[in-house]
């Protein structure tokens, strides 16, 4: 028998004042963490993988996810196509 067994059980109000659930946005190459950065000359901002070092575009992380699955699903179908 288990003695001691404390369980939080979330009530109405913290569930009401509870975070979202974390998503957001992430780099369009690598699906990852991304840096601002401000090219002061030029006078506009642009984002930087954290991964992959290189300037990208920002997107959600469910299309980013959604991007990556069709280009898995392409792949399939072309090599499906070159073994015909």
């Amino acid at each position: 028998m288990v003695k001691n067994l404390k369980i939080k059980v979330m009530n109405y109000d913290d569930w009401k004042l509870a975070s979202p659930p974390e998503g957001g946005l992430v780099s369009s190459c690598c699906g990852e963490d991304y840096n601002e950065e401000y090219e002061s000359d030029l006078e506009f901002d642009y984002f930087v993988c954290v991964s992959c070092q290189d300037e990208c575009d920002i997107i959600e992380d469910y299309e980013y996810e959604q991007n990556r699955r069709e280009s898995y699903l392409e792949d399939l179908a072309d090599e499906q196509r070159l073994e015909r």
